[in-house]
């Protein structure tokens, strides 16, 4: 029997009051191995950018209410439970789970935190405010910052301007404030006033203005390019004036699981600072990014701590060559752009659609199944993503040494009126340029695309 099985039984044997109940409660051994295979799975979920069902969740929840108090590695099994919990679960769920597991009391300021986070972005005012009022004098200063600016996005009535939460977090003793207004502030400071759309989470107007441009370029059949720029993009900017090193290697063996050729290494960099010329729309980390990366807690710096490094090298490598021709907004703002239902919308627009991304053909096609008009392209995929179902696996070898060969594939496809949706990652800045290049609408939908394949039934 499995250990899911179990757990189901287990329930249904007690809320039934069945003598058998008791002895399987007994039965220690049995309920170690529950709880083995319980922690094994718990860890397989945290892993997974897949979605955890809410059945499977429960059942770990009505497995630790039964065995509380006599569980062998209980604090871990509780650890575990909350982090999926926090992690899976919308706000409003995750807010139940805690509730119905009896663990409000045990979750920590930190785990709060990403529940007011989801809430924010859910726009679950009655969750927010509930929790804010909960744990309100448990937060610093640094949490302050971070609670008032994702109050701002969902009130009618609590109005920050983007200037307003920057000075808030600029005030901060923390390393990470000191560095980002002697490094970026004076860079961001500079952006063209009529460029600027970094603050669409706090400004609707802005929020519709790049829903606008998106639509009106693929209307017009013009050509497009939107493209997101995050930690990792520090990549493309080797000879860093920061103080602080970007890791190369490292940043190869997390994206493709090998290091590069210095040649290969040195082309693609090349490729990718050549390819910012053509965006129209560009996404960078702002500073919400570095609030929501802020420890409350511990004093992180650029020196200390490598992502905090890899955004600064972004933002200033990119914001030093930038040429104030292309819009600026925040490089996350896909996870607030691109479901499933605003793609097939865009998709309706155009006479044709092409998706570029490490997903499976198949689960694209289930997924976006009344797009008749659209050709999809299975690129080798991220490393860390290898062992989902829905991703491509079957490439030789990693994109870098193949790239150049999609390129050739993009050209044959691009031209007025075909938009091309891009999860890529690094790569996918350079194919987006070579669709606009060749008239086309490039959109950079990242990360949200295999998000939406890994929470579709079939994936």
């Amino acid at each position: 029997m499995s250990a899911k099985n179990l757990w189901g039984a287990l329930s249904y044997l007690e809320n039934k009051r069945d003598p058998a109940y008791d002895f399987i409660v007994k039965n220690k051994k049995n309920i170690i191995n529950i709880e083995l295979r319980c922690l094994i799975r718990m860890r397989e979920l945290l892993s997974s950018p897949s979605p955890a069902s809410a059945e499977e969740l429960n059942e770990f929840i009505v497995f630790y209410k039964l065995r509380k108090g006599s569980l062998k590695i209980e604090s871990e099994f509780r650890r575990l439970l909350i982090a999926l919990i926090a992690k899976k679960l919308t706000s409003t769920e995750a807010y139940e789970a805690f509730a119905r597991a009896g663990l409000m009391d045990k979750i920590t300021i930190h785990q709060v935190l990403k529940i007011l986070h989801k809430a924010s972005i859910e726009k679950q005012c009655s969750i927010f405010y509930s929790l804010k009022e909960q744990y309100s004098k448990e937060m610093n200063p640094a949490a302050i910052v971070k609670v008032n600016f994702w109050e701002s996005r969902i009130s009618d009535y609590v109005e920050l301007r983007y200037e307003d939460i920057e000075e808030n977090f600029c005030q901060l003793k923390k390393s990470l404030s000191k560095e980002y207004g002697i490094h970026l502030r004076p860079l961001f400071n500079a952006i063209p006033e009529n460029k600027n759309i970094l603050d669409f989470q706090v400004n609707e107007n802005k929020y519709l203005k790049i829903k606008s441009e998106l639509r009106k370029a693929i209307i017009k059949r013009e050509c497009y390019s939107f493209v997101r720029l995050n930690d990792g993009e520090g990549y493309g900017f080797p000879n860093n004036a920061l103080p602080c090193a970007f890791d190369m290697e490292r940043q190869e063996l997390h994206w493709w699981g090998e290091a590069l050729p210095s040649a290969l290494r040195e082309k693609i960099q090349k490729d990718f600072r050549l390819s910012l010329s053509q965006h129209d729309l560009v996404g960078i980390p702002s500073v919400f990014r570095f609030i929501d990366e802020l420890s409350i807690n511990r004093d992180y710096s650029i020196f200390n701590n490598a992502l905090l490094c890899r955004l600064f090298t972004l933002c200033h490598g990119y914001l030093k060559a930038y040429d104030g021709k292309a819009y600026i907004t925040e490089g996350q703002i896909n996870l607030y752009l691109f479901d499933r239902d605003y793609i097939a919308r865009l998709s309706g627009l155009a006479q044709r659609v092409v998706f570029i991304s490490g997903a499976k053909k198949e689960y694209l096609q289930r997924v976006f199944s009344e797009l008749q008009h659209a050709t999809y392209i299975e690129l080798p995929t991220h490393r860390l993503l290898k062992q989902e179902k829905f991703s491509y696996s079957e490439a030789a070898k990693p994109l870098p040494y193949v790239y150049e060969d999609y390129i050739e594939q993009i050209k044959g496809l691009a031209g007025p009126g075909v938009v091309f949706f891009i999860s890529a990652g690094f790569i996918g800045k350079i194919f987006a340029a070579e669709v606009a290049k060749n008239g086309g609408v490039a959109l950079d939908v990242g990360q949200s695309l295999m998000n939406i394949v890994a929470n579709h039934d079939d994936a």
